[in-house]
């Protein structure tokens, strides 16, 4: 999982929170540029990418850089949305994300399933 990170306190909790789980590996990137994205991206092969809504990268910008690398087709996009206590996936569906465990579950299926049948408790 790589988290695109821009330093703010939310971000590093989100780190920190992810971080402590077993099962999950995690890397937190401070975007810069397009093509330092993009070699991370390359470098570390994620299954998952977790944005912050208002920072520097939009979802299809995220994968208008990853369309070169046919492998990570399958690759999902989380980007969190601070103010509602959301989640967006890729497919623009939007789930509740109150509590630390909806977001570690959502994140689990995620790597796993088709989140479409994903279901909030």
């Amino acid at each position: 999982m790589l988290i695109v990170a821009g330093g703010s306190l939310f971000d590093e909790g989100i780190t920190s929170l992810l971080g402590r789980e077993r099962d999950l590996e995690v890397t937190s990137f401070s975007y810069s540029d397009d093509p330092t994205f993009s070699q991370e991206v390359l470098l570390r092969q994620p299954e998952v990418v977790i944005l912050f809504e208002g920072g520097p990268l939009t979802v299809s910008r995220v994968f208008e850089l990853i369309k070169e690398i046919p492998h990570l087709d399958a690759m999902r996009v989380i980007t969190i949305l601070s103010d509602s206590s959301a989640v967006e996936m890729y497919e623009k569906q939007q789930i509740p994300a109150i509590k630390s465990d909806t977001l570690l579950a959502l994140i689990r299926h995620s790597r796993q399933n088709n989140i479409i049948s994903y279901q909030s408790k």
